[in-house]
């Protein structure tokens, strides 16, 4: 078909403009339908819209406060009513307008059907971020731009120290439920702390953070490495607490060994934080555990610790039973109260501690590692214990004082140098004791008792006594292993192994005790020893124990009882390695024989020396006061008296060599009451009728010495010898007196009373001090015998108590004589008379051959 040219442009021109109206029909319709798209979509999310350019935001608001605001540089639109948004970021506000957590990521899915925004790839999360000022400065935050601003206004970087950001990924947020949630893996950072968890929960409505396993903190505290690990853990910002599970605290480097490794760990652990998220207090439930890196632990049901602003330990408390513990190559040590609290100076450091409730402390301590060295042992028990602490600069804390209350004991056990172990136990009202650091262990320096004091001791060799008080001072020192000093007392040296020292230990220096003294003392049993020995006690106002010279002084009414015998005085010096002791003052002394029935044995003196090995005492006087012991009517006075319990030997002199008769004696026969008593007291007065012609049962000698043993009954004046009965004197260069122990029945009493016609004698009972009945008495050495109307000499006079014989004897050059006044003289080599007659017979004794015998019959004056 022919067409024309005009025809044809006419078309054209048509179809260009039918197409320019398609082209613009499609454009409208496209825009009509984008901008009702734009316009519907508030509607079906239920907020309002602002657009920037590309970039979308949406905010919701309850009740005139903002809820949450999301942001997005682009969006697009999918066939399945979902929508990809790009650079995202979703703003969250808490209830009260305080606080803006943001959450922010390169691509979300958003399904405003179900209202979840679900996260792809890698997202961010920013917890505590700065606050927003109002509704533009919010919308800008979600648009990424910081709020930090200096003071003229100006933007700038910066990083609040509350901030937590979060990294994860697979976040899924529900707009219904204002939740974030994710089971990734999380990292998280904040305050120069680098953490990770195993999935999360997040509420935007609460601000509650939950980390739900696997949680792990890395970083520096104080410039040290730290580790916090828990099976879980909850964040709540607005109650201001941090929740963990099963939560452990490492120091992994430290200053000291004790710190590197250092430890806190619990089942539950309550953070509890202030405003600007720093911890305030932490309570842990459950297994609290406290360990260092030195092998020291401390453990509880219950624990809580306050921090100061910079993050700092303030105080501890620990309940529900504390138990403590410690394995160190040169210390091991356990211990447990009901409770335990510790105060910390500015520092951080523990300055004072206090433990209560049946607190038992144990601490065993040796010198060095060796394989033979033994251990010493301290162990504390009482109501509640007080520790006072100082830390050194290398930042290792140190004990420094200790007091303990409620019946409190400390036991030191010390390995003896030559062996075995030695123990003593203090105890009081209230203890207190100071320390002081040597090396890296602390020693005792100084312990105070006060009320009840006591000091139970046990030697190396088994020896116990025990001392006790109403105070006590005790000071110390450590003891060296092994080492021998000199002591002051014998300049010897020796190896130390006393009560309170040893090696690895601490011994005592001196201590002193105050109040209402009582020490015991009991020895131990010898080889060779019948029997063991007694206890001794002692009491006394004061005592003072100097360790260097091992000795013990007691002042103030001091009373020593051993059992056999008791000791008086104002001052004693005590000996502790030998026993030995030095009474001064005021002193007094008792005695009684084993098993007897007698009076005891009495002595006074200025002084006295007590020998324990040998049981000797010796009681010394002083100028115109001699020494004087008594039992019943006799006694002995002289200068110096010695008693010696072991042999029952007893020895009275003088003071010095050359001393004059000083040793005054007084015997007095002890007689029975009936007349056949008497009779026989008659007849057997000490001296016989020439002796005793006054019938008196009194005898007094003076002699420069008297040695009395009681297991031979002899007694011997010696020295130059005066004795006087009634009105009779005798002088003598020596007087030897022998007794016959006391008859005694069955039961250990005197026989019956028996009549003359039974032909048995009646004969005292008197076991005492010079007891029992005269058998022989022996004068010998220039004799002179004084007697009203009567004087008689020789060299010796034997008087015999069973036939009441009295044999007078003299030398060749001086016979002996017997001059009266009224009868003459009579002499001869022997002269033999009986007390019960006036008979004397005198004997030449055969000389010439020829044996004479005179018999003279003397009047009887009475």
């Amino acid at each position: 078909m022919n067409v024309s040219v005009e025809r044809l442009r006419l078309g054209l021109l048509v179809g260009a403009g039918l197409l320019v109206m398609v082209v613009v029909a499609f454009l409208g319709y496209a825009h009509h339908r984008a901008h009702r798209f734009l316009k519907e979509l508030p509607a079906k999310l239920g907020v309002d819209v602002r657009r920037e350019s590309n970039n979308v935001t949406y905010s919701q608001s309850v009740e005139g406060r903002t809820v949450y605001t999301i942001h997005a540089a682009k969006e697009v639109e999918r066939s399945d009513g979902k929508m990809t948004l790009h650079d995202v970021g979703i703003v969250l506000y808490g209830r009260k307008q305080d606080r803006a957590d943001r959450i922010y990521g390169n691509e979300f899915e958003y399904d405003p059907k179900n209202q979840v925004i679900r996260a792809v790839g890698e997202v961010h999360i920013d917890l505590q971020a700065p606050q927003a000022t109002d509704a533009n400065a919010k919308m800008d935050y979600a648009a990424g731009k910081d709020l930090h601003k200096d003071a003229t206004g100006s933007e700038h970087e910066a990083t609040d120290e509350r901030l937590i950001h979060v990294t994860t990924s697979g976040l899924v947020f529900l707009q219904k439920l204002g939740v974030a949630a994710t089971d990734k893996d999380i990292e998280f950072e904040s305050g120069g702390l680098t953490g990770h968890a195993v999935g999360a929960d997040y509420s935007s409505d609460t601000g509650v953070v939950v980390l739900h396993s696997a949680v792990k903190v890395n970083g520096l505290q104080h410039e040290r490495p730290v580790v916090l690990t828990a099976t879980h853990a909850v964040l709540d910002r607005p109650g201001q607490t941090m929740v963990l599970s099963q939560a452990k605290y490492v120091v992994v480097g430290g200053k000291t060994e004790a710190t590197e490794g250092e430890t806190a760990q619990a089942q539950h652990v309550v953070v509890h934080l202030r405003r600007d998220g720093s911890a305030e207090r932490v309570e842990g439930d459950g297994d609290v555990a406290l360990t260092n890196g030195a092998g020291g632990r401390v453990s509880a049901p219950r624990g809580e610790v306050t921090l100061n602003l910079a993050n700092q330990p303030m105080s501890a408390v620990m309940t529900g039973g504390v138990k403590y513990g410690a394995d160190e190559p040169l210390r091991q040590a356990q211990g447990e109260a009901a409770e335990g609290h510790v105060a910390f100076d500015k520092k951080g450091h523990p300055d004072h501690v206090t433990m209560s409730g049946a607190v038992h402390l144990h601490e065993r301590v040796r010198a060095s590692d060796a394989a033979n060295e033994l251990w010493s042992e301290r162990e504390l028990n009482a109501g509640a214990v007080e520790l006072a602490l100082t830390t050194t600069p290398a930042g290792n804390a140190v004990l420094q004082d200790a007091k303990a209350t409620g019946e409190a004991r400390l036991k030191l056990v010390n390995a003896a140098a030559k062996g075995g172990t030695s123990n003593s136990t203090m105890s009081g009202d209230v203890l207190t004791a100071h320390f002081v650091r040597m090396g890296n262990a602390d020693h005792l320096s100084e312990v105070h008792s006060d009320g009840h004091a006591r000091i139970h001791r046990v030697s190396a060799t088994g020896e116990m006594d025990t001392s006790s008080a109403d105070s006590l001072v005790a000071h110390f020192r450590p003891a060296v292993a092994g080492a021998a000093r000199a002591t002051k007392s014998s300049g010897k040296s020796q190896q130390k192994a006393d009560g309170f020292g040893g090696p690895g230990g601490d011994e005592v220096t001196d201590a002193t005790m105050e109040g209402h003294v009582v020490l015991t003392e009991l020895p131990v049993k010898k080889p060779g020893d019948a029997v063991a020995p007694s206890e001794r006690k002692a009491t006394a106002e004061k005592t003072f124990y100097d360790g260097d010279l091992e000795r013990a002084t007691l002042t103030g009414n001091v009373v020593i009882n051993d059992g056999a015998s008791v000791l008086w005085a104002d001052r004693v010096v005590m000996e502790q390695q030998s026993g030995d002791a030095t009474a001064e003052g005021s002193v007094k002394a008792s005695y009684r024989q084993s098993g007897s029935s007698d009076d005891p044995a009495h002595v006074l003196a200025a002084r006295a020396e007590l020998k324990h090995d040998s049981q000797i005492t010796t009681f010394h006087g002083v100028a115109g006061r001699p020494a004087r012991l008594w039992q019943g009517g006799s006694q002995v006075e002289a200068p110096v008296i010695q008693f010696d319990q072991k042999q029952q030997r007893l020895q009275a002199r003088g003071e010095g060599q050359g001393a004059p008769m000083s040793v005054h004696t007084v015997l007095v026969r002890a007689t029975g009451t009936g007349s056949a008593e008497k009779a026989d007291a008659a007849k057997t007065t000490s001296l016989g009728k020439i002796v005793g012609a006054g019938r008196s049962d009194v005898m007094r000698v003076v002699s420069r010495e008297l040695v009395y043993s009681d297991e031979t009954k002899k007694a011997e004046f010696t020295g130059g010898v005066e004795a006087e009965s009634g009105d009779s004197r005798v002088r003598a260069q020596q007087i030897v007196v022998y007794l016959q122990a006391a008859l005694k029945g069955s039961a250990g009493k005197a026989p019956a009373k028996t009549t003359a016609g039974d032909g048995m004698k009646i004969t005292a009972t008197n076991t005492g001090f010079m007891g029992g009945n005269l058998e022989r008495m022996v004068l010998t050495g220039h004799l002179e015998l004084e007697q009203p109307g009567r004087r008689a000499t020789g060299e010796q006079l034997v008087y015999t108590a069973g036939d009441d014989l009295y044999v007078l004897t003299g030398t060749a050059a001086a016979l002996p004589k017997v001059v009266d006044d009224q009868r003459g003289t009579l002499t001869g080599t022997s002269l033999r008379f009986h007390g019960g007659d006036d008979n004397v017979v005198v004997s030449n004794g055969g000389e010439s051959g020829t044996k004479v015998h005179t018999e003279t019959r003397v009047k009887n004056r009475q």
